[in-house]
């Protein structure tokens, strides 16, 4: 499960009396869709009308803006149909890399590695496992990790070793296999199953028992990051806010609404960077942030267990931001230049599309418009930056 729904789900199960306040019937982007897999249910090439095949892409330039995307041709809620991996550039030239006839048998991208070149997926039906599929020449490997290990995301800066966990008490053993499965070395415990990488690819963040930990990729620890006024085993490293400061999701003792930190690496004492707020506020619980020219845009939880954006100001105020033309669940997946990427539900049966959204402006860029009929975007993750979030 992605980073962010964990947080979501945990915070609208302890929160559900409040957030059910006001619901309204809506779609909601989701992380898993209906897609499960069997291994031999394998990628095909794809094209599709309006998209340029593997052999179209301009592999030298892909790089920030891109997003890789699983597309589902199938009824909202349950159905089944064909499934497509879209490469897509930032001005929404589409290339078709990888096809499967059922969406119910194709398995669920997980990652896309930082060098661009090889997609991550996890199988859930018939024999459960993990596949690596070369995006460049289309071939694919199938295995199962050792002792099952859910596959997390690749290693930086090349994406040469895959991250996977085994559950363990409240939190996840950590791992580093080969590009075909074999055990490479333990890393360690995590509280939060969240692997968070330096640029080099020698350390990453984790969440420890009272804030984050840096470790070493050879599984050492390095230092303890404590986060004053958080619950314990809570926090989340979320995605670099800096050249030496991370980004952290940390709810305080009593409640599983977070606020977000900003944690130096040096061991530095961390800062605030949204207040602990009501729910009168809309706002259930903090997840991300981004820091544009226009403002400080928020990701939250809002009722109902959908995502939220708000503009906090630098008083802490914040103002709702609504996405023309969505449903109201609006995931951010990234930021570029004054622009978001935006994973929304765009009609009331379940539809999801992608779009660019700059919130100054209010200007629209749509790169996937999906049917009112038709699933949509089940998945998307942009193209790795050191600041993005949910690359591992």
């Amino acid at each position: 499960m992605r980073p962010w729904r964990t947080l979501l789900t945990a915070i609208m199960t302890a929160v559900a009396g409040a957030a059910l306040v006001g619901c309204a019937t809506t779609g909601t982007t989701t992380a898993t869709g209906t897609t499960t897999a069997s291994a031999a249910a394998g990628a095909q090439p794809a094209q599709r009308a309006g998209s340029t095949g593997r052999d179209g892409v301009p592999w030298d330039a892909v790089g920030a803006g891109w997003v890789l995307a699983q597309y589902v041709a199938a009824p909202p809620e349950g159905g089944s149909g064909p499934e497509t991996l879209y490469l897509i550039s930032p001005d929404g030239a589409k290339y078709a890399l990888a096809h499967w006839p059922n969406s119910r048998t194709a398995p669920e991208l997980v990652a896309w590695s930082p060098d661009g070149q090889r997609a991550l997926f996890q199988i859930f039906s018939g024999k459960v496992g993990t596949e690596v599929l070369n995006l460049v020449t289309g071939q694919q490997s199938t295995f199962v990790l050792p002792g099952a290990a859910t596959p997390i995301g690749f290693t930086v800066p090349d994406g040469l070793n895959i991250v996977g966990g085994l559950p363990s008490g409240s939190g996840t053993d950590l791992a580093r296999y080969g590009l075909t499965g074999g055990l490479t070395r333990r890393l360690g415990y995590s509280t939060d199953g969240k692997v968070l990488y330096t640029p080099s690819g020698t350390e990453f963040l984790t969440g420890g028992s009272n804030g984050l930990k840096l470790v070493s990729n050879g599984g050492t620890p390095i230092r303890n990051l404590p986060i004053p006024g958080t619950s314990a085993d809570s926090c989340t490293p979320i995605r670099w806010w800096n050249g030496g400061t991370v980004l952290a999701s940390c709810p305080p003792p009593g409640t599983a609404a977070p606020q977000l930190w900003l944690v130096p690496v040096n061991g530095a004492r961390p800062t605030a960077l949204t207040p602990p707020r009501g729910f009168s506020s809309g706002d259930l619980g903090d997840l991300d942030a981004w820091q544009l020219a226009s403002g400080l845009y928020v990701q939250a939880a809002g009722p109902c267990a959908v995502l939220q954006i708000f503009n906090q100001a630098p008083d802490g105020s914040i103002t709702l931001v609504k996405v023309p033309n969505t449903e109201g669940d609006d995931r951010v997946l990234t930021a570029v230049g004054s622009r978001l990427l935006i994973q929304a539900p765009t009609s009331c049966t379940g539809s999801v599309s992608l779009l660019w959204f700059n919130p100054a402006t209010r200007a629209e860029q749509w790169l996937i418009r999906s049917p009112a009929k038709v699933n949509g975007v089940a998945i998307a993750i942009p193209f790795y930056a050191r600041e993005d979030g949910d690359n591992l």
